[in-house]
């Protein structure tokens, strides 16, 4: 009897190394997973961040807006009331476009210019030159704080 195990005992190491051997390349298989899916979850987490980054300084209320545009640019009351809209309106679209995020970056990069063209195209009927001139350095240092 005590022959018998002497026989099964390498069996048993031969099987368990084969074993480790498979524990191994699976282990590796798992290790590369788990790796690929943080550096996602890592990717897609500081897209989000990124867009929510977007949506937050894009959420300046309209009153702010106008606030800083008014004392700025000397607006008088009559183009207050015209400007307004425009930019109630430019602020709505904006936030939609963000919103949307499923797009490609430069599909929303491409709208949201298209969009602040035609926003300027508005004011530059309403605004003197020089107003015109302040309300793009205005805008220029808007994007840079976001940026």
């Amino acid at each position: 009897m005590s022959k018998d195990l002497k026989t099964e005992v390498p069996i048993a190491v031969k099987g368990c190394s084969a074993l480790v051997v498979s524990n191994r390349s699976l282990f590796k298989y798992l290790a590369t997973a788990v790796c690929v899916m943080l550096f996602t979850v890592i990717f897609v987490t500081q897209m989000i961040s990124a867009q929510g980054r977007d949506l937050q300084n894009m959420n300046s209320s309209l009153e702010e807006v106008m606030s800083k545009m008014k004392e700025r640019l000397n607006l008088t009351e009559e183009q207050e009331t015209k400007i307004q809209p425009i930019i109630e309106e430019n602020i709505r679209k904006r936030l939609e476009i963000l919103k949307r995020g499923s797009q490609d970056r430069s599909t929303s990069k491409n709208e949201l210019q298209e969009l602040q063209w035609k926003t300027d195209l508005q004011l530059g009927a309403i605004l003197t030159e020089e107003e015109m001139k302040e309300y793009e350095k205005l805008r220029e240092e808007q994007s840079e704080r976001i940026a």
